[in-house]
C-alpha cells in the first residue's frame, strides 16, 4: 500500500510539473506572438521616417544589437523604442487632460510627457550597448580557463578546427563556448575556413580580449607561424594579467572596506551621539534634533549601506584585464 501511494505521489508530481511546463510554454508563445505583432506594427509606423541620413546611427545600433545577440534589425528595434515612447507620451497626455478637468496637478503630468519620451528613447538606445558590455564581461570571466583549455589541446597537436568544436561543446565556459559555437557553425554548416570564420566572429564580439586572441591567431597563421606556441604564450600571458588584476581587485576591496568602516559606521554613530548630547544639553523642544536623528538613522545610513554594498558587489564581480 505504501509503495502504491508513493508511486501515486510521484505520478502526481510529474503530472503537476508537466502542466506547469505546458503553462509556461503557452505563456512564452503568447508573449512571442504579442512581441512579433508589436514590432510589426511599430515598424510599419516608424520605418518610413528612416532615411540615408540615419544610416550611420542605424549601423552603430545594429553592431551593438549583434554583439548583444538581441536578434533584431536596427530599424525594427528603434521603431519599437519609438512606439513605446509614443505610448508613454499618450498615457501622460491623457493623464494631464484628466487632471486638468478634475482641477488636479495637471502641470506635473504635462511636464512628464516630454520627460517620459526622452527617458524611454534614451534607455532604449543605450540598452544594446549595456547588454553587449555585460556579454563582454561574461566572456572575459571565462577566458582564463578557455585559454588554458585551448593551450592544452594545441600542446597535444589537436587541429584548430577540432579545438574550436570541442570548446563550443564545453558549457562550463559560458559565453566563450557560445562564441566558439559561432565559429564552429560557420565552418561546419556554412563551409567557411576556420580563419575566415574567426575574423567574422572577432568583428562581432563584445570582448576586446577575445577579439585580440582571434585576430592574433589569424595573423599568426597568415604569417606562416605555428599556432601551438602562440596559444601557449597567450594562455600564459593572460594568466599573468589575471593574477595582477585579482591582486588589484583585492586591494580595491580592502580600501572600500576601510572607507565603509570610517564613513558608513563610525561617522554616523559619532554624529548620532553628538546630536543626542546637544539635544539634552540645550533642552531643544523644537524637535529638530529628533528629526536629524530620524533622517540619519532611517535615510542616510540605509542609503550609505546600500551604496557601499553595490560598489563592493561590482568590484568583486569585475576584474579588469589591461
Amino acid at each position: 500500500m505504501n509503495i502504491k501511494m508513493k508511486g501515486g505521489s510521484h505520478l502526481f508530481r510529474d503530472n503537476q510539473s508537466s502542466r506547469d511546463g505546458l503553462k509556461n510554454t503557452k505563456a512564452a508563445a503568447h508573449y512571442g506572438q504579442f512581441r512579433i505583432g508589436f514590432l510589426i506594427v511599430s515598424t510599419k509606423i516608424f520605418s518610413p521616417f528612416f532615411t540615408n541620413d540615419n544610416s550611420v546611427f542605424l549601423d552603430n545600433v545594429q553592431t551593438e544589437l549583434s554583439k548583444a545577440e538581441m536578434g533584431e534589425s536596427s530599424r525594427t528595434y528603434i521603431s519599437g523604442i519609438l512606439f513605446v515612447a509614443l505610448i508613454f507620451g499618450l498615457m501622460f497626455s491623457v493623464s494631464a487632460i484628466v487632471a486638468y478637468l478634475a482641477k488636479g496637478p495637471y502641470i506635473l503630468f504635462t511636464i512628464s510627457v516630454p520627460i517620459s519620451i526622452v527617458v524611454v528613447i534614451g534607455i532604449g538606445t543605450f540598452f544594446p550597448s549595456f547588454k553587449s558590455s555585460q556579454r563582454g564581461k561574461k566572456i572575459d570571466e571565462n577566458l582564463g580557463s578557455a585559454f588554458a583549455f585551448i593551450s592544452a589541446m594545441s600542446s597535444a597537436d589537436v587541429p584548430i578546427n577540432s579545438i574550436i568544436l570541442k570548446l563550443s561543446k564545453k558549457r562550463e565556459y559560458g559565453e566563450v563556448s557560445r562564441e566558439a559555437m559561432k565559429i564552429a557553425t560557420r565552418t561546419e554548416l556554412l563551409g567557411l575556413d576556420i580563419f575566415t570564420a574567426m575574423q567574422q566572429v572577432a568583428r562581432m564580439s563584445p570582448s576586446v580580449e577575445w577579439q585580440k586572441f582571434l585576430q592574433g591567431a589569424v595573423a599568426t597563421s597568415s604569417a606562416g607561424s605555428r599556432l601551438k606556441p602562440y596559444f601557449v604564450a597567450k594562455a600564459t600571458e593572460y594568466q599573468n594579467k589575471l593574477r595582477v588584476s585579482l591582486k588589484k581587485n583585492a586591494e580595491s576591496v580592502l580600501i572600500f572596506a576601510e572607507t565603509y568602516i570610517t564613513i558608513g559606521v563610525a561617522f554616523p554613530l559619532f554624529l548620532i551621539v553628538i546630536l543626542a548630547v546637544m539635544a539634552v544639553i540645550a533642552q531643544n523642544t523644537s524637535g529638530m534634533s529628533m528629526l536629524f536623528l530620524i533622517l540619519i538613522s532611517f535615510l542616510v545610513m540605509p542609503v550609505m549601506i546600500a551604496t557601499f554594498v553595490l560598489i563592493m558587489s561590482s568590484v568583486n564581480r569585475e576584474v579588469r584585464i589591461s
